[in-house]
């Protein structure tokens, strides 16, 4: 009896403790064409959450109201291109100009980290990005300066988030984005894993009455 309660002490900790983890999503752009609202597989684009304002230019303000919506506000134009460091693919032009806001929306799923290729930047010019949680709150926003040409950008280490609001901050060259990536987090470990976990607890603990007897 002992046993069994000890196992499942440990099973629930780790439960609580350890979210898993389902594998790096790839956003497929392929489909993708210019317009308002860019339905990705993996993550939808718009120029807006709903409750963000929208100043008519190059900023947004405000947080996203949740549950979180995006507000297709302003053109994003989408083009096949090859930026050298990565396969080419479809990309997104947040407009006026390339350089007005962009938000995506991880299709309620919730994320760790992040990657895109990002160009081009007439330098020195840098980008903010605001991460969201599903409700809307702001999660951590960061500055990148931009390096000039394409480039790989990742973040991670901060908890997690469902979507993201992107800003040109002073680039007058424009921005595109492109081969997005994200590690999906799901809220507990998976089935087999726990399984696994389970068997090993009870060999353990088989084994150490074995050595009491």
């Amino acid at each position: 009896m002992k046993v069994k309660v000890f196992i499942a002490t440990v099973c629930t900790i780790l439960l609580v403790s350890f979210p898993a983890y389902s594998g790096t999503v790839n956003v497929d752009l392929s489909g993708a064409t210019t317009g308002t609202f860019i339905d990705g597989v993996g993550a939808d684009f718009a120029t807006a959450f709903v409750g963000q304002t929208y100043d008519g230019a190059y900023n947004l303000s405000g947080l996203p109201s949740g549950p979180l919506t995006l507000n297709p506000i302003r053109t994003l134009d989408v083009e096949s291109w090859s930026p050298g460091v990565s396969p080419t693919s479809n990309s997104i032009l947040p407009e006026p100009g390339n350089q007005g806001p962009l938000s995506i929306l991880l299709e309620n799923k919730i994320a760790d980290s992040i990657t895109w290729t990002m160009g081009y930047a007439n330098p020195p010019s840098s980008i903010t990005i605001d991460f969201f949680d599903i409700n809307g709150n702001l999660v951590h926003q960061t500055v990148q300066s931009l390096i000039e040409g394409y480039n790989i950008y990742s973040y991670s280490g901060f908890g997690n988030f469902a979507a993201l609001s992107l800003f040109d901050d002073n680039d007058g060259a424009g921005l595109r984005f492109q081969n997005i990536s994200y590690d999906q987090v799901t809220g507990a470990p998976e089935p087999a894993t726990m399984l696994l976990l389970g068997l090993g607890l009870i060999g353990v603990a088989g084994i150490r009455r074995k050595l009491k007897g």
